[in-house]
């Protein structure tokens, strides 16, 4: 199995947990508050990651060219504005198709790579994006148990506009992250995407903190208070974001976010080990075709 593959499954599979430990907070926190957590506890874990990675490892950290700080700038920046969208359709009655449709990251993540990389997918790794995104969307429609007689009013809302657009501004930012890690100079794989990611996190958690400071502070100030709770989601979205980081210095973008759609098959699994939560038809169909298009993109 290649790196990049190890690297993308253990992103997915960390990102589930992460996840896991965000939703339970957001009883305690709030939503903005479950929100800040992944950047706000993760950028010391990030930092201290490194210094261990690289007292152990005995390299050097790479060199960053201008280039390096407008693409992380960027790629930390649009991802700020993606959670803000996505925390903004919590509340509204269209949440689950705007959520579906912010699904679609994966195929606009392959439209901005080509568009401002050059970096083009093979025919099949394309079918495999597009049929692994329709995956997704009809997962999400299932769980949500949206009927699609009903989904005429939802598609044309302005909160699946919200949803396409925070699934744009992902993509968008994972291709900037991609374009941040190819200008570094020196240092290694593994050191670089942890420099990255400590640089990122902490971009993200002052830029972050100060919005949902002014907008909730509430929900900043019980972010803190519960550190003992918080900190595993911080352990978890480092770890996240090393792996996510190391991926996109090994292999172009889009197939590593397009193999990393198997976080949903941990989700899944998580629900029907932990929560006895059965399987429809029509999930099982989008499983099998969210796995499809993963083995499509492995075998290209």
């Amino acid at each position: 199995m290649e790196l990049w593959v190890v690297f993308t499954i253990a992103a997915a599979a960390t990102q589930a947990l992460r996840t896991a430990v965000q939703r339970r907070m957001t009883t305690t926190i709030g939503n903005l508050g479950a929100s800040y957590i992944r950047f706000s506890y993760a950028f010391p874990i990030a930092w201290l990651f490194l210094f261990l990675y690289s007292e152990h490892a005995g390299t050097a950290l790479p060199n960053l060219p201008a280039k390096f700080w407008i693409w992380i700038n960027l790629a930390a920046l649009t991802q700020v504005i993606f959670t803000i969208l996505l925390v903004q359709l919590f509340s509204h009655r269209s949440f689950a198709a705007a959520v579906a449709f912010s699904k679609t990251e994966v195929l606009q993540t392959a439209i901005f790579e080509a568009l401002i990389l050059g970096v083009v997918v093979t025919l099949q790794t394309g079918v495999a994006i597009a049929l692994g995104v329709f995956a997704t969307v009809l997962l999400s429609f299932a769980k949500a148990n949206l009927a699609f007689a009903n989904l005429r009013g939802a598609i044309f809302s302005r909160q699946v506009a919200i949803g396409l657009a925070a699934g744009a501004f992902l993509g968008f930012c994972t291709v900037c992250y991609g374009a941040a890690l190819h200008t570094m100079i020196g240092g290694d794989v593994i050191g670089n995407a942890m420099y990255a990611a400590a640089i990122g996190t902490t971009i993200q958690a002052i830029c972050f903190g100060i919005y949902i400071f002014i907008v909730r502070r509430e929900q900043f100030i019980a972010s803190f208070v519960a550190w003992r709770q918080c900190s595993m989601a911080g352990i978890w979205a480092a770890t996240t974001s090393i792996c996510w980081f190391a991926g996109f210095a090994l292999y172009s973008v889009a197939p590593v976010r397009a193999v990393g759609q198997i976080e949903l098959l941990f989700s899944v699994g998580f629900s029907v080990l932990y929560f006895n939560e059965r399987i429809s038809r029509v999930e099982f169909t989008a499983i099998a075709m969210l796995a499809t298009s993963i083995i499509m993109v492995l075998l290209d």
